[in-house]
């Protein structure tokens, strides 16, 4: 029988094999096949739920002390046998290693013990409602602690790395494709593909036609005007959902920059038509909102949704009140990837469009998704930049970001919430806590939230997927038809 091979084209390299060091979607996506996790999320009944994955079972009488069972089946991709002492040495490595993009990951853990090989204990540093979401998404996969040490650290192992998922790695061509194979001893049965490849395609035009030759099963973040061509063709469809992301902008707020006038600040948030933008450039396939999470996700703020203002003669008044006229203009410059997400670019050339008309002039800075990460961390964007922060599990993550670090910006009251979250007691008081500090950051325009995007993505009649609110691209995820 011939060999089954999905293809799946996204519009971006990933940017490492180390779970613990990327901080991206797309690049988790395609780890998602490679390693597991120790439990699973799921939002399909409209809220967030924990499931089995690697640990069959957990609990916890005080949000302090926490005891996990473990599955004894499991085996890495060389063969030995998953236990304890694994999830043990990824956690302490997180901790251990601060160059991890991920090293804040599991920053409440106190103490980690490993009793036998199925027996996992950990303590928090006091009660911690979110301990259960530090073991998904960005950084939480689980590595080898033997085959991890015999390769004598990251850089050897991640040339050749092993996990415990569905699919072994092949090759990782940079700037081309990761290639994958099944795991004929994978713990959760026998794998749906023998070979997964995953493109990177930057280019819109390009991903789309290859989806149309039939060159590849998935593409992601297709132009809403192309839809109607995918529906039309025989052998291909679009499908859209709703996902974990926003897209905002996000400020420089030192002393030394133009944006370090509040008054600016407020002035580039009014002169904003968000309804406009989605209609127009995203064709309806998204929602204007000033918030930062979505409705799905526990601790949405409803009223950065509810209440949004356009109005930019009031930003004209506000950028003369900080001593712009006719004869001085405010410039700044505005950074976006060009095909990381829908019609990133495209939202940028209209943000810059409705700041011109108010009185700013505005260099727009379009870069590649590598190099734009690297400004990231190397925090060397100017006075604005777009970025579709997603959220695997809870606004809290907000208190997680390095405001200090990327925004110039410190608030006494926001820094007090960053005590009082790690101290909540309840999911509910977690969350009240969060809305109040997406409130802090929308009013003082640290992060100046557009919108909630749908993803789009093309798929071939050949596979049947649906997507996923975290947009992972599991390939267990993808069925034959």
């Amino acid at each position: 029988m011939a060999q089954q091979t999905l293809t799946i084209a996204q519009g971006n390299d990933i940017l490492s094999l180390d779970p613990a060091n990327h901080g991206n979607n797309s690049t988790e996506s395609a780890l998602v096949n490679i390693y597991d996790y120790l439990v699973d999320k799921d939002f399909s009944q409209g809220q967030l739920r924990f499931n089995p994955r690697l640990a069959v079972s957990w609990s916890t009488d005080d949000n302090v002390r926490w005891s996990f069972k473990l599955r004894d089946d499991v085996r890495w991709h060389n063969g030995d046998k998953f236990t304890a002492q694994d999830v043990k040495f990824t956690i302490e490595r997180s901790q251990q290693d601060k160059k991890l993009i991920s090293a804040h990951k599991f920053r409440r853990i106190k103490s980690v013990e490993a009793p036998d090989d199925t027996t996992l204990v950990i303590e928090t540093d006091g009660p911690d409602t979110l301990l259960l979401h530090a073991f998904v998404g960005n950084g939480a996969g689980i590595l080898p602690k033997a085959a991890f040490e015999k390769a004598g650290g990251k850089e050897e192992f991640f040339k050749k790395p092993i996990g415990t998922g569905p699919y072994v790695l092949d090759q990782w061509i940079k700037s081309d494709r990761v290639l994958l194979s099944k795991n004929p001893h994978w713990w959760g049965g026998t794998p749906t593909w023998d070979k997964v490849v995953i493109r990177s395609i930057p280019e819109t035009t390009t991903r789309v036609a290859e989806l149309l030759t039939g060159g590849v099963d998935i593409a992601v973040n297709i132009p809403p005007e192309d839809t109607a061509r995918l529906n039309a063709n025989a052998g291909t469809q679009a499908i859209t959902f709703d996902i974990a992301r926003n897209l905002a902008l996000h400020v420089r707020t030192g002393k030394d920059r133009v944006t370090g006038d509040p008054r600016v600040r407020e002035a580039i948030d009014l002169a904003i038509d968000r309804d406009a933008i989605v209609k127009q450039v995203l064709e309806g396939h998204g929602a204007p909102t000033r918030g930062f999470f979505p409705p799905a996700i526990p601790g949405f703020a409803p009223d950065l949704t509810k209440v949004i203002r356009f109005d930019p003669e009031r930003a004209k008044v506000l950028l003369r009140e900080a001593g712009f006229d006719g004869r001085k203009a405010p410039q700044i410059k505005i950074s976006t990837p060009s095909g990381r997400y829908v019609k990133d670019r495209e939202i940028v050339e209209a943000v810059a469009g409705y700041l011109e008309d108010v009185g700013f002039r505005v260099q727009v800075e379009v870069l590649d998704w590598t190099v734009y990460n690297n400004k990231v961390v190397g925090d060397g964007f100017g006075e604005l930049y777009l970025w579709g922060m997603g959220s695997y599990t809870d606004a809290s993550t907000l208190f997680v970001d390095n405001f200090k670090r990327h925004y110039d910006w410190s608030d006494d009251a926001f820094e007090a919430l960053i005590v009082a979250v790690r101290n909540a007691k309840t999911d509910e008081e977690r969350i009240a806590i969060s809305q109040k500090g997406q409130q802090i950051v929308a009013d003082q325009r640290v992060r100046i939230g557009l919108l909630f995007p749908q993803s789009i993505y093309g798929v071939s009649k050949r596979v049947s997927y649906k997507g996923r609110f975290d947009e992972m691209i599991a390939a267990e995820d993808v069925a034959r038809p």
